[in-house]
This record gives structure tokens, C-alpha cells and sequence, in this order.
């Protein structure tokens, strides 16, 4: 099944930059911001895939944009760092590899970049990176000497007041050293210039909520989202006290996105009409059907036929067929078989049966069945469930299909999405339905819990 979590989605675009694929990544990365168009860590992603792909100008505005809202983000400057590079404007690659470098030690991307350039630059290359006083303000933050981090956040800023990455680190420095006061200071001053800072919004959200300034802080913590849908930000400054809780925001399903049909029961049209001429063939045409089919078949002949409804009497002329009606040697669906009597007939006047042949027996039974069938062979199968169910459910028989809903609800955590939008397009199909309410509240509330506690 395909992962439609925000989070595969993203997984599956960083896996096909590195595997060389960028126009699939940026695809990827499109379908992301249509329905989240404002996902921060997206626009990174889609900035390296167009570089990749040669349209560098547009890479530049992307990842400018990233840092807007994150102005610590070391991809967006090891991005900038190799669009510089290129174009040979070496001292400005240099400093975006060296702040990459300052906010993540461990790139080894932002290492070799910087090493590289000083090489370019200067004739030589050096043997490591030097530390800046950034890079010890943010160690010391790392290892919660957070006095020691602001007095060198505040010394920087006396001298680059315009590095938004310093004011960010400050303000975080000062939130986790419990100046909650100062730090929202900070963050009103960041967000006049950075209104979609994303870590300042995070800090003053938390910090007005329930005071007299909850409503902005509530409105600041849905902006929040918006950059963020997962809250993954939120939960990594915030821990358990977050505001905002951990979410698996999805995608919309397309039909690009269902699995190819391969399914035991499901036969297309060019096998049943294999099974049909093997069945009026000699005996030893049966060897030729595919074995799944050869069971299945089996399986119908002895199986007993559905009693069926005797067609209403009305003349009509000869050869002439009504819309919808099967064409000529197929059965109508409320017409018996050759060999079957009709369902109201006594069983006193009904004639003896003769055996029906195995194309007869086949088409006594509806797709339908043949599904029910299967489940009930194979209870624990949830996609054949599932696929019964939305038969079931384009069939008319609402209740039943809510019966097949409701072992998925309670049984299957990885189709309890799928389940959730049947159960949603069904409740307003069928809008005072009790049965469908109370098992679609229940199927919200499980997904809610999450697959790691199930209700």
C-alpha cells in the first residue's frame, strides 16, 4: 500500500534525491504542497531537487524561503552554499557552508563543502573546520549551560544584529533557561521581520497561552501547524508540555495511489470467458484454466444456487433486450439458470435437476458472492474485507457493508483510513443512520489513539 502520511511522503522524495531521481522528488514534493502549502521542510527538499535538475535560480528562492521560517536550517544553507559555488562567488558559498557547519557539526555535505571552498579560495586546503563562537554558543546550549549560551548569543548579536539564526538560538536559550519573559521579547521582535518564523511562533504561542493574550497565542500556535503539520517541531522543543500534539497529517488518495488488483477471487473479463469456453470444451480442456480459476470453479459447483426471483411476466419482442439487461446467453440477474426451477414454484411441481455444467454453476454466482465466499474462507484477510465491503456498499446493502466496516474498525489499524472515508462518504449518503454514526465516531476516536494504543 502506498504511504500517503505526510511523513512517507517526504521519506519517499528524500529517498529518490538520493538515489539520482530529483524530477520524481520534486513531483513528490509538488503533490506535498497541494495540500500543504506551507510545509517548511518540503520547500528544502523541492529547492535540492531543483538544483539538481539545473534550474538554480529557482533553488536560491526556494531555499531563501526556508530560511525565513527556519533560519537554522543547515539544508537550505548547504544549498546556498553549492548554488554559490558554482556560479564561482566563492566568498559567499563560504559563509553559508561555514553556518552550516555551525548549526550542524556532524554534515558531513557542510564539512566538505567548507573545506573545499577554503581550498579554492585560499590555494590550501585545511585539515578541519574552526569553531566559531556560533558553533560554542550552540554547544553550550546542547549541553544546557543555557547562561552561557545567551551571554555569547547576546555578544554575536552586538556585532551581526541581522543573523536571525543568533536571535533564534537566543530566544530558545532564553525559553529553556526559564526566561520566558525575555524570550518572548525576542520572538515579537523575530516575527515583525520573520512573520513565518517558525521556532519564535512555537516559543511566544506557548508562552501568551492562557494569559490575556490567549486568542493570539492560540492563532500563532495554528500558524504553527500550518508550517508544520506533523507538530514534529513542536514536540522536539516542547517534549510531553507541547501545546500542540503529535498529528499524521495524510494526503489525499488518488487513484494512481490503489495497489494493482490481485486478489484471489477478482477475475477480469478474459478469464471468465476462458473458464466458460473451457467448460463447454472436452474434458481435457480443463487442464488449460488457470489454477486459481480451476478452484474457484470448484468451489462453485459446490457451492448450492441462490434461489432467484421469477422475472415479472411482460411481452416483449423477440431478440429485443431492455437497458441493462446481459446480452444473449448470459442470465439475467433476476432470472434462474438453465437447470434451476424459480424460488416461488412448489417443490411438488418442480421437475428433477440435472447437473448443471460448471459454466451454469459459475455464473449462478455473483462477484458478490464469490467474495463472501472468500471471506469467510479467509477471515483475517482485511483487504479482501475491505473490498467486500465497498461492493457491498455500491451494491445498496448499506447494512451489511457496515458490518464488514466494523470488523476493519475494530481489527485493522492500516485500512482504518480507507475505512474512515467509506464510513464518511456513506454518512452522508445515509445521514440518520444510527448504526453508521455510532461506528464512524468510533473509527474517528481509534484513529485518534493512534496504531501504538489501540481503544
Amino acid at each position: 500500500m502506498v504511504d500517503l502520511s505526510l511523513r512517507g511522503q517526504y521519506a519517499e522524495a528524500e529517498r529518490l534525491l538520493r538515489v539520482s531521481r530529483p524530477a520524481d522528488a520534486r513531483d513528490i514534493c509538488f503533490r506535498i504542497l497541494e495540500t500543504f502549502p506551507r510545509h517548511v521542510a518540503t520547500y528544502g527538499l523541492l529547492g535540492q531537487a531543483m538544483a539538481r535538475l539545473g534550474r538554480r535560480d529557482e533553488a536560491i528562492n526556494l531555499f531563501y524561503r526556508v530560511l525565513a521560517a527556519d533560519p537554522e536550517s543547515a539544508l537550505a544553507h548547504v544549498g546556498l552554499g553549492a548554488a554559490h559555488e558554482r556560479r564561482s562567488q566563492l566568498s559567499e558559498a563560504l559563509w553559508h557552508y561555514h553556518l552550516a557547519c555551525d548549526l550542524a557539526p556532524g554534515d558531513v555535505e557542510a564539512r566538505q563543502g567548507y573545506l573545499r571552498v577554503r581550498g579554492l579560495s585560499e590555494g590550501e586546503v585545511p585539515r578541519r573546520v574552526p569553531l566559531s563562537r556560533a558553533a560554542l554558543a550552540r554547544a553550550y546550549a546542547r549541553g544546557r549551560l543555557y547562561d552561557l549560551a545567551v551571554w555569547e548569543y547576546r555578544g554575536l548579536l552586538g556585532e551581526e544584529p541581522r543573523r536571525y539564526d543568533l536571535r533564534v538560538g537566543l530566544a530558545e536559550a532564553l525559553w529553556r533557561g526559564k526566561a520566558g519573559a525575555e524570550a518572548a521579547d525576542v520572538c515579537q521582535s523575530l516575527l515583525t521581520e520573520l512573520p513565518n518564523c517558525l521556532k519564535a511562533t512555537l516559543i511566544l504561542g506557548q508562552e501568551w497561552l492562557g494569559t490575556d493574550r490567549d486568542a493570539y497565542g492560540r492563532a500563532l500556535l495554528q500558524r504553527a501547524q500550518a508550517l508544520d503539520p506533523d507538530n514534529s517541531a513542536a514536540q522536539d522543543l516542547f517534549g510531553s508540555r507541547s501545546p500542540l500534539p503529535p498529528r499524521a497529517a495524510r494526503l489525499p488518495f488518488r487513484e494512481e495511489d490503489a495497489p494493482p488488483l490481485d486478489l484471489d477471487y477478482l477475475l477480469d473479463d478474459a478469464d471468465a470467458a476462458e473458464a466458460a469456453d473451457a467448460a463447454d470444451a472436452a474434458d481435457d480442456a480443463d487442464a488449460a484454466a488457470p489454477p486459481r480459476l480451476d478452484r474457484i470453479m470448484a468451489e462453485a459447483r459446490s457451492a448450492p444456487p441462490r434461489p432467484k426471483r421469477r422475472p415479472s411476466a411482460g411481452g416483449r419482442a423477440a431478440g429485443e433486450r431492455r437497458t441493462g439487461e446481459p446480452p444473449a446467453g448470459e442470465p439475467p440477474s433476476g432470472q434462474p439458470s438453465a437447470g434451476e426451477a424459480p424460488a416461488d414454484e412448489p417443490a411438488a411441481t418442480r421437475e428433477p435437476q440435472s447437473a448443471a455444467p460448471p459454466r451454469a454453476a459459475w455464473e449462478a454466482m455473483s462477484l458478490i458472492d464469490v467474495q463472501r465466499q472468500y471471506v469467510a474462507e479467509h477471515p483475517e484477510d482485511a483487504q479482501a474485507r475491505l473490498d467486500l465491503a465497498q461492493r457491498l456498499r455500491d451494491d445498496g446493502s448499506l447494512y451489511e457493508a457496515i458490518a464488514q466496516y466494523r470488523w476493519l474498525v475494530e481489527n485493522d489499524v492500516l485500512l482504518l483510513p480507507q475505512a474512515i472515508d467509506d464510513l464518511e462518504f456513506l454518512n452522508r449518503m445515509y445521514p440518520r443512520t444510527p448504526e453508521l454514526h455510532e461506528l464512524l465516531t468510533e473509527a474517528r476516536f481509534r484513529e485518534s489513539r493512534g496504531p501504538s494504543n489501540p481503544a
